[in-house]
């Protein structure tokens, strides 16, 4: 069952490139606008034909991002590039034109945009984007708003809105998510008993038809509310219990979804409220990456250890819980599904709400306006506006453990007054550039020396120069340290002096080296997130790490055991550049850890020892981009990876007698074959072995003619997506197998 049926036949359509269309020489884009009230559904509608249309192959490029409001035009581009360009790759502010103009050339792009966007900026958006897609046709922009805007000739325009559901519609989304939540077994505690029994077939239908005007009053046809109620009521295990939350909402004759809202937070365990509170220190309508958030969590103390669980498992348990309960959204997780492939959004309603609450208990200060709030005695402050941002930083924050911020503004020139001139040689815009680095700067030192309790620094898109102030080794107690999307090359040598750091964060920047001491001297370090760090020869007590995203190797790299192999306990590890001369050393390493989940390696060559590694059995997720080389005959290989359930594969070229190699896996359920992954003209897929494989992905080869599904073969495939054009293939299988293929 899926919302909006016809709004979504209206918005594939409107999507689709016409043949005479491409062939107009017109690069205005169409852009469709899908408005509608807060709750309405607006970007599950949009993110799910999104994703029909990646699939059907239209257009060459695409993108969806969110973001908070007020965010100017080269900042809304700044994550939409990031998204086009590639993992090894990234992209300066300054060349956001520049890789965007080359990101889009000569192809059709999709683009979403989902986030309110001012008139201005969003002229400039259309202009730049009207400019820099030179030689493309058939383009599409769709925007996410509340109301609908002003007809433009800068594109051609299409509006879709968004009204409350029907309430038999809501019946059937009231059951459905029952239904899921049903299917998630324990992780929703004692009321799977209960649900069981509600949901029996016709017996089901009536038990909630009893309920039919409580649930269509109370949700007033908003998607949103309809979801919330379903997660609240499915925790409760007592028939009377059901009535009793049916009679309480229906009471309230307004702010019903408020009421609910209130509700669902109040019905949470003690521990669930911090964690859920933390979700309003993150600006609006942004998705937040589940392994840091739950980093956080961690730094702030919300997290205490359980028999035979880590932290790190306590917290995706609680995520988990926040989830069954619809009172967050899993999104974003692709194929290659790892912790890091995991993202979660609140609904901007719902985000209100919470730091509505977040203020009323004194848990976190939201500085959102242009003025500046007394916060002498803030614990949590969240940099949320963009006028004068770090003016909030001026007096001193002792109290201060957490402090957030996400994308300043981009600096405007200021003109001289009257007849006077500047005297200096610099250009305006960067002389303006320079002074406002410098005063972020400062703010940020001052900040450091200031406020010794911080345990948790997050700042995101915030240009503090070339290098950290060395003022970071003041804050002794910090445990998670996080900055992120900027200029960012140089991390001080008094890093090492934060004896409690857990979490490491600088990604999007471009730090690719990290001080000795920082290796040598932390010995809590549990999760360091950069992007192709150089290791140095020696590291100190790595124990408790878990996660190293990602390094790079020296071409001649001997000795790895001393470095990688000492982290025992490393469970997520990304490498690049691996080559005849690094080979030996980093699987010689690799045979050390033997808790290792998520493995991603890439390079000019890949052995096929991977396979055959005994400690990599616990293995549940690897990419492979690299020539994949066999050190041994196929038929004689024996894989032993029984725990691996995801494997995606690019640049390997490989053979049929390969791919019938990992029908031997028996928990395979994700197989990923990119570009350049296969080499021979026919693709099998025999009907012995791949017993637990769900999902297919080929981007098919120029080599490849056909393919062949044999009777009988891949009995639980539920999706099989072709990810370019196959007029040139031919596919042998039967009927079941051909509805799946796209």
């Amino acid at each position: 069952m899926t919302l909006y049926e016809e709004h979504q036949e209206e918005l594939e359509k409107a999507l689709t490139p016409t043949d005479q269309e491409l062939q107009k020489n017109d690069n205005r884009p169409i852009v469709v606008s899908v408005s509608g009230k807060s709750g309405v559904g607006k970007t599950t509608l949009v993110r799910n034909v999104y994703n029909i249309m990646k699939k059907k192959n239209c257009f060459d490029v695409h993108a969806m991002v969110s973001f908070a409001p007020h965010l100017t035009a080269h900042n809304i581009l700044h994550q939409i590039v990031q998204q086009l360009t590639e993992d090894n790759k990234n992209c300066p502010r300054s060349m956001v034109h520049e890789m965007l103009a080359t990101a889009l050339r000569d192809k059709k792009y999709l683009l979403v945009i989902d986030g309110e966007v001012s008139r201005t900026e969003w002229k400039n958006i259309i202009t730049m984007l009207t400019t820099l897609a030179v030689g493309s046709t058939g383009n599409r922009i769709v925007h996410i708003r509340f109301d609908r805007p002003e007809q433009s000739s800068l594109y051609y325009h299409h509006h879709i809105r968004l009204e409350p559901l029907e309430n038999n519609v809501v019946m059937k989304l009231f059951h459905k998510r029952l239904r899921n939540q049903d299917k998630q077994g324990d992780a929703g505690g004692p009321m799977v008993l209960k649900l069981k029994k509600l949901l029996q077939f016709d017996a089901q239908y009536q038990k909630l038809e009893e309920y039919r005007e409580d649930i269509c009053k109370i949700t007033e046809g908003l998607p949103l509310a309809v979801v919330l109620l379903s997660g609240l009521v499915q925790t409760k295990e007592f028939p009377h219990e059901w009535t009793e939350v049916f009679k309480y909402l229906s009471s309230k004759k307004s702010k019903r979804l408020d009421n609910l809202l209130s509700l669902c937070f109040d019905d949470l365990p003690h521990e669930l409220k911090c964690c859920y509170l933390y979700f309003a220190a993150f600006p609006q309508n942004v998705l937040v990456e589940a392994r840091n958030l739950v980093c956080m969590w961690m730094a702030e103390g919300f997290l205490t250890p359980r028999v035979g669980k880590t932290l790190e498992k306590v917290g995706y348990i609680f995520l988990n819980e926040l989830i069954s309960r619809n009172l967050v959204n899993l999104v974003l997780v692709d194929d290659n599904f790892t912790t890091g492939t995991m993202f979660i959004s609140i609904q901007n309603k719902v985000h209100e709400f919470l730091q509505s609450e977040a203020h009323e208990a004194s848990f976190l200060e939201v500085h959102s306006g242009d003025d500046i709030p007394t916060l002498t005695s803030a614990r949590r402050l969240s940099l949320q506006n963009y006028t004068d941002k770090y003016a909030a930083l001026a007096n001193p924050l002792p109290k201060l453990r957490s402090i957030f911020s996400q994308f300043e503004q981009e600096p405007k020139e200021q003109e001289p007054k009257g007849d006077q001139t500047r005297q200096c040689c610099t250009p305006p815009q960067q002389w303006v550039t320079n002074k406002k680095q410098k005063n972020i700067r400062s703010h940020i030192k001052g900040l450091l020396q200031g406020s010794e309790f911080l345990r948790v620094i997050d700042l995101q898109g915030i240009e503090i120069g070339d290098e950290l102030p060395h003022a970071i080794g003041s804050v002794v107690h910090l445990q998670y340290l996080g900055i992120t999307s900027c200029s960012l090359t140089v991390i001080p040598p008094s890093i090492g002096s934060l004896s409690g750091l857990q979490t490491l964060d600088v990604r999007e920047t471009n730090v690719r080296k990290l001080p000795l001491n920082f290796w040598l001297m932390i010995k809590t370090l549990r999760h360091v997130f950069g992007f192709i760090l150089k290791l140095p020869k020696q590291i100190g007590s790595m124990k408790h790490m878990q996660t190293l995203d990602s390094i790079e190797l020296d071409n001649c790299e001997k000795d790895l055991i001393g470095t990688v192999g000492k982290m025992v306990h490393l469970e997520n590890l990304f490498v690049w550049n691996i080559t005849t001369g690094n080979m030996e050393a980093l699987f010689a390493a690799l045979s050390k850890l033997e808790n290792l989940r998520n493995l991603a390696l890439h390079g000019q060559i890949i052995p096929s020892t991977v396979f055959i590694t005994i400690s990599l059995r616990r293995l549940k997720s690897m990419k492979l981009q690299g020539k994949l080389k066999f050190l041994y005959e196929i038929t004689g290989m024996d894989v032993c990876l029984p725990n691996l359930s995801m494997l995606s594969l690019e640049k390997t070229k490989v053979s049929q007698g390969f791919i019938s190699k990992l029908a031997e896996l028996p928990s395979l359920e994700t197989l990923a074959l990119y570009s350049e992954s296969y080499k021979d003209e026919h693709l099998l897929f025999s009907s012995i072995g791949f017993v637990s494989l769900k999902k297919i992905k080929l981007d098919v080869p120029t080599t490849l003619k056909t393919i062949e599904i044999e009777q009988g073969a891949l009995h639980i495939l539920k999706e099989f997506d072709i990810l370019s054009q196959r007029p040139h293939v031919k596919i042998i299988a039967e009927r079941r197998i051909k509805k799946l293929i796209v």
